[in-house]
């Protein structure tokens, strides 16, 4: 039997912070829907409504056939393989399952790996774990959350080419616009500025093609109204004026002809309909602190790291302010070894590593979690700033007065990314190593 899900008017709020506002989702066979919004607008509270793990406040989600969430973070048990962990997020065992999930794992590169523990894997090989459970899911309905993190190009295209033979409806919450082209057929936006739903038909193309037209047609018809309001409260003014200096001298039906015309222009400012002033949606601005000015920021020279049974190298590289380097290669080929080497988290068996004088290193990891305790606590112990100050440069990356008063841990991801690159900026750093830095942020 096909499966579908319909959800019909559902809300929810944190204590009293609205987070889903009035928002109805269909999900036929077939379907793809894109969610997309901001970091915190809760889009990943959508999918637990969605999937029954979390309760709305009001409204109700009727569904057909099994419904499976697959979250962006899940989180092994202490000393779980991949293949007991595979079993446990998607409820799977017995029968054909470990032979299948074997063979899914050599599919996507971990043959071998199904007794490893979780914890020994790289991100990009926890990523492939992922993708793993994607494809060994039976489920009607499928609910992915950022399924894209992590995944090298290979990855990325076995995923999508899954979606395309799917015949299940799937909801995903992506920050991936060309993913989002090649896979879905409706956007469901999360409004900054409404914190309601909208959905648009088509791509994502299509979506942010429907968005700016939208947007220019509503600054439009706002400079429209600005100019009209303004020109009847000139000629409201100017009858006013008029009436009031033809005063005694004015005969009665001067008087009266005087006064009809400033009803008729005050008619006119009542009649205007209003227009709201467009919102402008935020945008970051990442301007990193004036930092000493450097030549060499570090030098590797047959340098060989090691990261339990793994090895790396000999490496030689040098990196000078200015350079932009891009490090590629498969999910488990030693790309954030090679980052940790490079920042002297992991030192070298063999082999120099030498930094400049003046380097000072801003790392962003693909665990998102620089911070302990309360964020703006944290923030300032970080930093070095005062709480207005942290407070200041907080906001300026999105993060507001609802936000830096909340354990760090409780912020999404995007949000925590965030608050990782406020702390670029307020440290003043003049070299960022950066692992997986698109993962979690918004569009």
């Amino acid at each position: 039997m096909p499966g579908s899900l319909h959800a019909r008017d559902i809300s929810k709020s944190f204590a009293d912070r609205p987070v889903l506002d009035g928002i109805s989702l269909a999900v036929l066979p077939g379907d793809r829907v894109g969610v997309v919004g901001p970091n915190g607008i809760g889009k990943s509270t959508l999918l637990r409504v969605l999937a029954g793990l979390e309760q709305p406040d009001s409204g109700r989600v009727v569904t057909r056939g099994a419904v499976g969430y697959l979250p962006q973070e899940a989180e092994a048990r202490p000393g779980e393989t991949v293949l007991g962990h595979l079993a446990r997020v998607l409820a799977l065992g017995g029968g054909d399952f470990a032979a299948r999930a074997r063979a899914t794992l050599a599919d996507v590169g971990l043959g071998g790996r199904a007794e490893t523990p979780v914890e020994a894997l790289s991100g990009g090989e926890a990523a492939r774990v992922s993708l793993a459970a994607i494809l060994l899911a039976r489920f009607d309905v499928y609910l992915l959350d950022e399924p894209t993190n992590n995944l090298d190009f290979a990855g990325l295209e076995r995923l999508e080419q899954f979606l395309a033979r799917l015949r299940a409806g799937v909801v995903l919450v992506s920050h991936d616009r060309v993913f989002l082209d090649r896979t879905v057929t409706r956007v469901l936006e999360l409004e900054a500025e409404t914190g309601r739903a909208r959905e648009y038909a088509g791509t994502w193309s299509d979506y942010a093609a429907a968005r700016e037209r939208a947007r220019s047609t509503h600054e439009r018809a706002y400079a429209e109204f600005v100019g009209e309001r303004r020109r009847f409260e000139r000629l409201l003014t100017d009858r006013r004026r008029q009436s009031h200096d033809a005063g005694a001298t004015a005969d009665r039906r001067s008087t009266q002809a005087l006064r009809s015309k400033v009803k008729q222009a005050k008619r006119g400012l009542d009649r205007l309909g209003v227009v709201d002033k467009p919102w402008a949606p935020w945008k970051l601005r990442l301007e990193l602190a004036s930092a000493p000015p450097t030549g060499l920021l570090v030098e590797l020279r047959g340098v060989v790291v090691r990261r339990g049974a793994f090895t790396l190298g000999p490496v030689d590289l040098e990196l000078h302010a200015g350079d932009r380097l891009a490090v590629v290669g498969r999910n488990g080929s030693g790309k954030t070894t090679l980052l940790q080497a490079l920042l002297g988290e992991l030192p070298p068996e063999r082999g120099t590593r030498r930094t400049g004088p003046a380097a000072v290193f801003g790392e962003l990891d693909q665990a998102r979690a620089p911070f302990e305790g309360e964020l703006l606590a944290a923030f300032v112990a970080a930093s070095g700033l005062d709480p207005t100050t942290a407070r200041t440069l907080l906001a300026k990356f999105g993060l507001g007065a609802d936000d830096v008063g909340r354990p760090a841990a409780a912020l999404s991801p995007g949000e925590r990314t965030r608050a990782a690159l406020a702390l670029f900026a307020a440290r003043g750093v003049n070299c960022l190593v950066l692992d997986e830095p698109t993962n979690h942020l918004d569009l």
